[in-house]
């Protein structure tokens, strides 16, 4: 474990103990994006110059009366940890509101559906060059990505899918895919499971779908969640990645390994 990941792991771990909720989630949002725009604060916030009670104490004059007891709470844990650079502690707390936002859906039996819907807006946008390239678009203000997504989803998903589509459009991971797949790691990690890429040439049924997650989960020795991606260029067979691991046995993969082996003769 990195340096990094101890310090995640140990913020995690404290906010963890605050009673939160949905609208925990909602008012640690609207609290980044105060300062995403305000760079003097968020500067003020992560200033390694000032004791981590000093900086807690200021975030809590800030904020009192403008947001709950309970966010207030979790704002003063990550402003008291140490960060590399001010952007880094906005992310951290952008971070803790997306785990909320995901505990408050897993507390209500939704984590499954709110995983599978953001998976599948990934693909969505992976797929669509336009759809993609305006929301990479430095030209394009943000509240007009976020309306473009709204638009997409609006009445289909889950309030909380909903909620975390809108937080990936600022793309913190470079890309909306990107930030999203981080979002989803986060659940996995979260519940104990791995997550596996599969690509096929053709949609699974329901029996393929079951008979592929009870051997990958022999394999994997513990809990698995499918992120099924159908891409007809593999020809037939089926790749899968848990973690660093892939699994080839695509007949474009074959291909492409008696190519190799020609060129090299």
């Amino acid at each position: 474990m990195t340096a990094r990941d101890a310090a995640n792991a140990a913020l995690d771990s404290s906010v963890e103990g605050i009673a939160t909720d949905a609208a925990t989630a909602a008012e640690l949002f609207a609290v980044v994006d105060l300062l995403d725009g305000q760079p003097m604060l968020r500067r003020s916030l992560s200033d390694p110059s000032s004791t981590p009670a000093a900086r807690a104490g200021l975030a809590k004059r800030l904020l009192a009366g403008k947001v709950s007891d309970t966010a207030i709470e979790v704002v003063g844990s990550v402003v008291q940890s140490p960060w590399r650079s001010a952007n880094a502690m906005v992310g951290g707390l952008e971070r803790q509101g997306v785990r909320i936002a995901l505990r408050a859906s897993a507390a209500g039996g939704q984590l499954e559906r709110v995983e599978e819907e953001l998976y599948s807006l990934a693909r969505t946008v992976d797929s669509d060059p336009e759809l993609g390239a305006a929301l990479r678009s430095l030209a394009y203000p943000l509240e007009g990505k976020r309306d473009l997504v709204a638009r997409l989803i609006s009445g289909k998903v889950d309030p909380v899918t909903a909620q975390l589509a809108s937080r990936a459009v600022r793309a913190r991971r470079r890309t909306f895919p990107l930030t999203i797949e981080s979002y989803l790691q986060m659940a996995a990690d979260m519940a104990g499971q791995k997550i596996a890429r599969i690509t096929v040439a053709q949609p699974l049924d329901e029996a393929q779908e079951a008979r592929l997650k009870a051997a990958l989960v022999a394999q994997a020795g513990g809990a698995v969640t499918l992120q099924i991606h159908v891409d007809p260029k593999v020809i037939g067979g089926i790749s899968v990645a848990i973690d660093d691991d892939v699994y080839e046995s695509t007949v474009a993969a074959r291909l492409e390994d008696a190519r190799r082996q020609l060129i090299n003769l």
